[in-house]
């Protein structure tokens, strides 16, 4: 029962605005509730296909995810996005507009690796109502026998090759959902994958001049893959989880390695206020800098419409100018 399970992991989200009821009432209503958005949509779905005027729906989780469906789908594809692009991914709560969004979707594409706790329980929920298949990302990369996926870092859509693996498989899902427009996401498959494959080569052939190799990232491990990649050496001040707090003597080692081997940047997402950073760069004299990991974009980055690949190509900028590689 789907209110029921969403009911049982409350530790993970919220329904919002849900009135403080008996918990069989607040069963009744939430079940109410979920069971009339299956029905419109489902019959919605249903009549539009039947007119042959439908779209494939393809829901997200993130924003690069969110990119690379559209890059691929185009116009034949309607692409929705559950969290927003300015909201923390690890902090999100779902309300009942993305339950009918999620009820909505042909295909359910999300990152895995525990990123979205909240979609493991309310997918099988979803599957007695549709159809709808979910895509992990990580998983995907795991049965392709992918060997550079990192268990210390789930930010695996910063490797442009992982990326591209995604696209091909994004296409086939397209060409079954639709087989019409086959040739079209093909072609448009084949564009993406040459964007990205263009910006990889970028980034190898202009980050492996730089004087520098450490990137000392203060906060959690997000940046490993983009590192790693490149010959780069990623140190973050606490491991994967955003939530850790690095102890003091963590930070004194991370300070000393920075005075040892002479450092001269400190890096910190952009999304993040740069606390740690700061102290780090007080104490060394290092120069702070700030990456994007492609979610819960900045004000700037909003305003700017920047999209994923662009802000890869910042990125790279900023590395190159840290560590020296102009």
């Amino acid at each position: 029962m789907i209110c029921y399970n969403i009911i049982k992991i409350r530790y993970h989200f919220k329904l919002r605005r849900v009135v403080k009821l008996s918990s069989h009432n607040t069963s009744n209503l939430v079940r109410n509730f979920l069971a009339s958005i299956l029905i419109t949509t489902l019959a919605s779905h249903s009549l539009l296909l039947a007119a042959g005027g439908t779209r494939p729906v393809l829901v997200t989780t993130i924003f690069p995810l969110t990119e690379l469906a559209r890059g691929v789908g185009g116009q034949r594809a309607e692409v929705r996005q559950v969290i927003p692009p300015s909201a923390e991914i690890h902090h999100f709560q779902l309300t009942p507009s993305d339950l009918k969004l999620l009820a909505g979707a042909d295909l359910i594409i999300a990152v895995g690796g525990g990123l979205e706790p909240w979609l493991v329980r309310l997918e099988k929920s979803l599957r007695k109502d549709k159809s709808a298949r979910t895509l992990r990302f990580i998983d995907y990369l795991r049965s392709e026998d992918y060997g550079a996926l990192r268990r210390d870092d789930p930010h695996v859509w910063l490797d442009f090759e992982a990326d591209r693996i995604l696209v091909d498989r994004l296409v086939e899902e397209l060409c079954t959902l639709d087989p019409e427009g086959a040739a079209y996401y093909r072609e448009r498959g084949r564009a993406l994958d040459a964007e990205l494959s263009a910006l990889d080569a970028r980034f190898r052939q202009e980050l492996g001049r730089c004087i520098g190799k450490e990137i000392i990232i203060a906060g959690h491990q997000a940046f490993a893959y983009l590192a790693t990649r490149y010959g780069l050496v990623p140190v973050s001040l606490s491991g994967p989880n955003p939530e850790a707090q690095p102890g003091a003597r963590r930070l004194q080692e991370i300070i000393r390695l920075v005075r040892e081997k002479n450092i001269g940047a400190v890096f910190y997402e952009s999304s993040e206020p740069p606390a740690y950073a700061s102290t780090i760069a007080q104490e060394t004299g290092a120069k702070l800098f700030s990456l994007s990991a492609g979610v819960n974009l900045t004000r700037d980055q909003l305003r700017g419409k920047k999209s994923f690949l662009e802000l890869m190509a910042d990125n790279l900028q900023i590395l190159k100018q840290a560590l020296g590689c102009e």
